[in-house]
């Protein structure tokens, strides 16, 4: 594995490197069990992706939305009409299947 230097050369990445660097980059034990089990969930790197593609005042509008109406389990997302999806709050969120 490589990655790129800021000369534009590839350096080669040993695994002992990649585990020490994400140690550090995860600072606190409790941190890096956080980024461990966030990466078992499904898709959530592609929403990342997608929210962090977001310009950023569309993301702050929808953090902003998020702070103002609560966590976001307490959401649904319905399609409006082709290229429309309505989010909104729901007072009784579904619980997640385990």
């Amino acid at each position: 594995m490589s990655q790129p230097s800021p000369e534009g050369n590839d350096i080669e990445m040993h695994t002992i490197d990649l585990v020490r660097d994400i140690l550090a980059r995860a600072g606190t034990l409790p941190r890096l069990l956080e980024v461990h089990y966030m990466m078992q969930e499904p898709d959530l790197f592609e929403v990342i992706r997608c929210v962090t593609a977001l310009p950023d005042e569309e993301r702050a509008k929808l953090l902003r939305f998020f702070e103002q109406h609560g966590a976001p389990s307490r959401f649904r997302v319905q399609e409006v009409g082709p290229g429309t999806l309505r989010l909104e709050r729901d007072p009784q969120p579904l619980q997640r299947a385990g």
